[in-house]
């Protein structure tokens, strides 16, 4: 029986979400039909909670900061559009587990939730994905690390029997173009072509070991949510397939379905 049903890389850019990038979002169409796409695979599997690392939000230093509220809110205000609002219910039994159980993660009391969580969620939301979340941000520590903090919680899904779906929410090079937001490297698309090459070969090794000085320099935020999501699939029989890439705002938004078989 199987306890992880599905994983997803999903990019968190605000322009993707129609409400906020408006005539823009057009610039995005292959992030915006692949995020739809993915979404509904998921609706098929009608999983129990949704667990989604994010590389915004409370991040942690020593520690994997867990949520383990009842009930988490947010919106996109701080980029200018106050709706839609979203309210989602939260898993706090199996958050609660997650920390005793996996040796670096720490309890976070955040209720509100940053758009890391609200971009892939929207998608999920409007594909009828309505179910409880669990919110779990990244820690600035070896992938490695990231990557055993990804096999324990997979060992207390299973104990608990929890049906769950696992997305990593992740941009990858934010250096692609002179106008980027952290200006242009040609490490970017280096960057950006290595990960997408990995993620369709599923070269867990690969990305583990992935080139720190190059990953700094494509000025990326990918590796760390992608790192806990190997763990997490470690041992199963995966089919990766990418649905689309692109770096339309000189950002690089890659979206993956990892179907566990």
């Amino acid at each position: 029986m199987k306890e992880l049903l599905f994983a997803a890389i999903m990019p968190h850019p605000p322009i993707i979400v129609p409400e906020v990038g408006k005539k823009r979002l057009k610039e995005a169409a292959q992030s915006k039909k692949a995020a739809e796409e993915v979404s509904r695979r998921i609706k098929k599997v009608d999983c129990e909670t949704v667990i989604i690392i994010t590389p915004h939000g409370e991040v942690g230093q020593a520690s994997v900061p867990v949520y383990t509220s009842h009930v988490f809110e947010g919106s996109f205000t701080r980029f200018g559009q106050a709706k839609p609002n979203f309210s989602f219910k939260g898993d706090p039994a199996l958050g609660l587990a997650v920390i005793k159980e996996c040796g670096f993660a720490a309890n976070c009391p955040e209720t509100l939730l940053d758009h890391g969580c609200l971009v892939p969620l929207y998608y999920l939301q409007a594909a009828g994905v309505r179910k409880p979340v669990l919110p779990i941000a990244i820690a600035f520590q070896p992938l490695a690390k990231l990557f055993e903090f990804g096999q324990s919680l997979a060992k207390t899904i299973k104990r608990l029997g929890r049906k769950v779906v696992i997305i990593a929410s992740a941009d990858m090079s934010h250096r692609l173009t002179s106008d980027a937001p952290s200006g242009y490297s040609p490490a970017g698309k280096e960057f950006d072509e290595k990960l997408v090459r990995l993620v369709k070969e599923y070269d867990v090794k690969g990305i583990l070991n992935f080139d720190p000085a190059l990953a700094e320099e494509a000025g990326q935020d990918a590796l760390w949510s992608i790192a806990i999501l190997l763990g997490a699939l470690d041992g199963l029989q995966v089919k990766t397939e990418v649905l689309s890439y692109e770096g339309p705002f000189g950002v690089g938004y890659m979206i993956a379905s990892l179907e566990i078989e």
